[in-house]
């Protein structure tokens, strides 16, 4: 691990649409570039205070749950000068749920002819990842299931440009 990265501790979990309720909760528009062969998204977050630009590297590491991961935030200028690659593109809505001292991600990923729910929640140590108990209905966990990660999502509910 390099000097720059930081460890990305996060859990996942399947949830059943029909038992998601978002009444109240506060929210972010995401859209995703995932960048075709390689470890590299940028992302565009939409929210109260505006529009945020980033770009993002993630390595899995070891441990089930954690990942490497370096940051860099952008404005639009540069956001636009280099976003140029061929990319898998997703929208998701995230709706914010307090738990405690953590945050849960609600991620609402939709098309004409598919729908998903996910519950995302970052940790700042392994032993609070390890002990955390989601206080949701759940169908199960999706913790390191390629499947579930970000470019396999985005792949399924990709936007056609």
């Amino acid at each position: 691990m390099s000097k720059y990265q930081l460890i990305e501790r996060e859990r996942k979990f399947l949830l059943a649409s029909e038992q998601v309720n978002t009444t109240g909760l506060r929210q972010k528009q995401i859209t995703d570039y995932y960048l075709s062969g390689a470890r590299l998204r940028f992302r565009v977050v939409t929210d109260e205070e505006g529009q945020h630009y980033k770009l993002t590297q993630k390595s899995p590491a070891d441990a089930a749950g954690e990942a490497a991961i370096t940051t860099i935030y952008l404005n639009k200028q540069e956001f636009e000068l280099l976003n140029i690659f061929d990319a898998v593109i997703v929208s998701k809505t995230r709706y914010l749920l307090q738990s405690g001292q953590l945050v849960i991600g609600l991620d609402h990923y939709l098309t004409e002819t598919d729908k998903l729910w996910l519950a995302e929640v970052e940790f700042s140590s392994t032993e609070e990842m390890l002990g955390f108990e989601l206080p949701l209905p759940r169908i199960g966990e999706v913790t390191g299931q390629p499947e579930y990660d970000g470019y396999a999502l985005a792949r399924r509910f990709q936007q056609i440009n």
